[in-house]
């Protein structure tokens, strides 16, 4: 019966110093640990760009979220003025701002006015430092006394200059 006991507590002091120098040497090498990354957003951002202390253009979004990187902020619920004469507003439910370039995409129904016209499309960019609005999707142009459509659009805002691309269609009232 000792014989068995010190058996017992012989096997057993083994396995718990096995156990014990299988933890300390272990290095974990098949564990994958994956960082927290954590979102922040804002409701109702307002961001301005001043070039020259002169505000080039106002960004305006209802949410914005900005993932880990500072690379890129998404935008919801989106309005963009660009200062000029006369002013450019771009509306969107949608979009991503790269803060590096300073550009800006809007998706999801983009809305572009003009004074009296209207500009309708799926998407566009706003290129902040050649100050050109661009797509590839189809474009519905209209104003009072006009309606064209096509596809592609290339905008140079300084020289207020709007391009379609393709498949041009126009339509003159009187």
């Amino acid at each position: 019966m000792v014989r068995n006991k010190s058996r017992f507590f012989l096997g057993l002091s083994a396995t718990l110093i096995i156990g014990f120098l299988f933890i300390v040497n272990y290095k974990g090498s098949g564990i994958k640990l994956s960082p927290s990354l954590k979102t922040s957003s804002m409701e109702h951002m307002l961001l301005t760009h001043k070039q020259d202390n002169k505000v080039k253009w106002e960004l305006y979004a209802r949410k914005a979220i900005f993932p880990p990187g500072n690379k890129m902020v998404f935008l919801k619920s989106l309005g963009l003025k660009v200062k000029q004469s006369p002013e450019i507003y771009l509306t969107s439910q949608k979009g991503v701002y790269e803060v590096e370039k300073g550009n800006i995409t809007l998706n999801n129904t983009v809305e572009l006015n003009i004074r009296d016209t209207k500009l309708a499309t799926n998407s566009l960019e706003w290129n902040s430092k050649n100050e050109l609005i661009t797509t590839e999707d189809d474009v519905k142009f209209s104003g009072k006394n006009f309606l064209i459509e096509g596809a592609g659009l290339i905008a140079k805002t300084k020289q207020q200059q709007i391009r379609i691309v393709n498949n041009v269609k126009a339509i003159f009232y009187r």
